[in-house]
C-alpha cells in the first residue's frame, strides 16, 4: 500500500490469524443436558486472537493491518465493517466466493464469567503457505500471529524475521509444527493452557519459560488468567505479576487473551521495558472482562494506563 506521495506505508503491526463472528450469549448459568433456558444478552462481534489484539491496538493509535480470510457473505462483510470502524486496514483481507466466514459460538456463565466456546471451521479453508506471497505483505515494525494457519503462519513469519520485523506469537493452545514456530519467534506469549498440553501439567509457568527460551525467543511470558503472568527474557530477567482484584465485576473472559497481546505489543512500539508491557497487558486485559466479547470491552489507553499505575 502507498499514500498519497508514493512512499509505501509501514505499519506499526501486521497480523495474520483466523477472523471468526462470535455469537456471544449470556446465560445466567450453563444450561444441562435437555434444559431450556433465557438468555440474558446477545452479541454479536468479529473475534480470533490476532484480530482483537490489532483492534485493541489501534483503538490506542497504532497503524495496523490484517492478513486473513473471510467468506463473502453477511458475516464476513460484518467483519470487514469492523475493522474499517475500528481503524485496522483490510487491503489484505480476502473474501472467498461462495464461502461462509468461520463463526464461533459462545455461551458465558454470567456468575462466574467463563465461557464455553465451539468453533465452526467448515466454510472457509485455512490458509496456505501458497497463499502467501513475500512481495505483496505488508511492511511492518511488528508482526503478530496465532499460528492457526501454520503453514501460512511460518511463511510469513520467515519473511518478516528476514526483515528485521519483530515476531509476536499468541500461543493459546499446542498448534502444528510447533517447535519451527517457537523457533521462528521474538516474543512467544503462551497461555496456561499452552504450558499443560506442551509440557504436562506439572511444569510450572516458571519452568516453562526457561525452557521455552531455549528454544529461539528472545523473551517469553505465560498468561495465568486471573493470577496475572510470569515472564522472563533470554538475558536472564524475570518477573511476576499479580492479576487484579475485583472478580465482582468480571462479565466474560472472552478476548482477554487478545487484549493482553495488544497490550503488550503497544508497549513494545513504545520502547518500554518488558515488565512494564506485561504489566500493561494486563490491566488490559482485566478491564476487558466488564464486558462480553472481545470488542467492544478495549479499554481507553488512559483506564488501562490508570490501572497500571496503581498497582
Amino acid at each position: 500500500m502507498k499514500n498519497g506521495r508514493g512512499k509505501q506505508t509501514i505499519y506499526d503491526c501486521a497480523g495474520l490469524g483466523i477472523c471468526p463472528a462470535d455469537y456471544i450469549c449470556l446465560l445466567d448459568h450453563y444450561p444441562a443436558a435437555d434444559e431450556k433456558t433465557v438468555a440474558r444478552g446477545f452479541s454479536r462481534q468479529g473475534g480470533g486472537p490476532v484480530p482483537n489484539a490489532l483492534c485493541a491496538l489501534s483503538k490506542w493509535g497504532a497503524k495496523t493491518v490484517i492478513i486473513g480470510v473471510v467468506g463473502d457473505d453477511g458475516d464476513g462483510d460484518f467483519i470487514r465493517r469492523e475493522f474499517h470502524a475500528a481503524g485496522v486496514n483490510t487491503r489484505h483481507l480476502k473474501s472467498l466466493k461462495g464461502k461462509c466466514t468461520k463463526r464461533s459460538f459462545i455461551w458465558v456463565d454470567l456468575k462466574t464469567g467463563t465461557r464455553a466456546v465451539v468453533l465452526d471451521r467448515a466454510g472457509v479453508p485455512a490458509m496456505q503457505a501458497k497463499d502467501i506471497v513475500p512481495a505483496e505483505l505488508p511492511p511492518a515494525r511488528f508482526f503478530h500471529c496465532d499460528g492457526w494457519e501454520t503453514d501460512a503462519c511460518l511463511k510469513a513469519v520467515r519473511h518478516y524475521r528476514r526483515l528485521g520485523t519483530t515476531v509476536v506469537m499468541d500461543a493459546g493452545s499446542v498448534r502444528g509444527r510447533m517447535e519451527e514456530l517457537i523457533a521462528a519467534t521474538d516474543h512467544f506469549v503462551a497461555s496456561q493452557n499452552f504450558v499443560r498440553q506442551y509440557f504436562g501439567a506439572r511444569t510450572s509457568a516458571k519452568t516453562a519459560c526457561r525452557r521455552l527460551l531455549d528454544q529461539g525467543p528472545s523473551v517469553v511470558l505465560i498468561t495465568l488468567a486471573e493470577k496475572g503472568c510470569v515472564g522472563e527474557t533470554r538475558e536472564g530477567d524475570s518477573f511476576s505479576i499479580p492479576g487484579h482484584l475485583g472478580t465482582d465485576s468480571i462479565v466474560d473472559t472472552t478476548g482477554c487473551g487478545d487484549v493482553f497481546h495488544g497490550g503488550y505489543i503497544y508497549g513494545l512500539l513504545q520502547d518500554w521495558p518488558i515488565e512494564r508491557c506485561a504489566r500493561f497487558a494486563n490491566a488490559a486485559a482485566f478491564l476487558k472482562c466488564r464486558y462480553p466479547g472481545g470488542r467492544i470491552g478495549v479499554p481507553r489507553f488512559e483506564d488501562a494506563l490508570a490501572l497500571m499505575q496503581s498497582e
